[in-house]
């Protein structure tokens, strides 16, 4: 039975990984209405209308002037990536335990058994870090457009919240913003890990 929930820990983690690995390579966010979307990630933006698709890096000037909001995505990308590796390490240490390997290993095999019961804590922890950090994009976004304005009267034009623009997610007649592809990838891949971890702690895998 354990061999078993060894090799469904084993897809579970799989399947984290994709989802990891969706999320540093797909957008964090979008803007979408009847004719146009916009998509963004921590290098590039990508415009859709309906002639033509084209994609533009992120350059030094549009980082320093939204600085906070590419600080956010950065964060929830650097975790992404620990997420990845962490579980990348577990998958390796699960497989192993599946085929009754991991006992035989010289020296470590007394160790490596502890490292997988509960190294996908830390995995479990670097997904919902980037799922959370992410929450806090549309914040930034907002203290960027105030750091621009010297004036408070344009701070309260042009920065405030009236309208709902510096919601995190927002749909309104043919309108959405809000997260796209990489922040659901990323709240997948938590649910996942958060299953396998179950899984490797309290269903005996190890």
């Amino acid at each position: 039975m354990a061999k078993v929930l060894a090799f469904v820990s084993f897809v579970l983690i799989l399947l984290a990984l994709v989802c990891c690995t969706v999320a540093f390579a797909s957008y964090w966010y979008k803007y979408e209405d009847d004719d146009s979307s916009t998509l963004i990630k921590y290098d590039q933006i990508k415009y859709i209308d309906e002639d033509k698709t084209y994609t533009k890096s992120i350059t030094k000037g549009m980082k320093n002037d939204n600085k906070n909001m590419y600080a956010i995505f950065n964060a929830s990308l650097a975790f992404d990536i620990l997420a990845w590796i962490v579980l990348l390490v577990a998958a390796v240490i699960t497989l192993l335990s599946g085929f009754g390997i991991l006992e035989k290993i010289p020296i470590l095999g007394s160790i490596l058994p502890m490292i997988g019961k509960f190294i996908l804590v830390i995995a479990v922890l670097c997904c919902l870090l980037s799922m959370f950090i992410f929450l806090g994009v549309q914040k930034a976004a907002q203290k960027d457009c105030k750091n621009r304005y010297d004036s408070d009267e344009f701070k309260d034009m042009y920065c405030n919240n009236d309208e709902g623009q510096f919601d995190f997610a927002k749909s309104k007649d043919n309108y959405y913003q809000g997260p796209t592809t990489s922040w659901i990838a990323v709240v997948i891949a938590s649910a996942l890990t958060i299953g396998a971890c179950v899984l490797n702690i309290c269903g005996g895998v190890f």
